[in-house]
């Protein structure tokens, strides 16, 4: 009789698991600026809720996945307020042209809300060019 106990938790955890991840979205998207539509190369989205965050690391052509406990691996259905943190950009330093440097970024985005509904998997998000 205890024998079978430790199986039929593991096998109650797997199910509920399973059931959990269902509702979660696959979301990716791309950030450009508004002026000339080039990629922000550094940063992360952040879909956020009162009790839930999800985040997707910039990629160097300005593509993210959202992942809330790692990466892709997607979020639940809701309605989430949309930021751009850690935001930086390359700049050349005229006293050392070979020398890459980043500038930290202040994104200006107007509040930003979307709602997650399984129907739209993909978020592009314009942002002005911070003066």
């Amino acid at each position: 009789m205890y024998t079978r106990l430790p199986f039929f938790l593991l096998y109650t955890v797997l199910v509920l698991t399973t059931i959990g991840c269902s509702d979660k979205v696959i979301i990716r998207g791309k950030v450009t600026f508004s002026d000339d539509q080039s990629p922000l190369t550094v940063g992360q989205v952040v879909f956020q809720t009162d009790t839930l965050q999800a985040r997707g690391t910039l990629k160097p052509d300005g593509t993210y996945i959202l992942g809330t406990l790692s990466e892709k691996d997607g979020i639940p259905k809701g309605t989430y307020n949309v930021t751009i943190t850690n935001a930086m950009e390359n700049v050349t330093d005229p006293s050392r042209p070979m020398v890459p440097v980043l500038r930290s970024l202040i994104v200006p985005m107007k509040e930003r809300t979307v709602v997650v509904d399984g129907k739209q998997k993909v978020y592009d998000i314009v942002v002005d060019r911070p003066m």
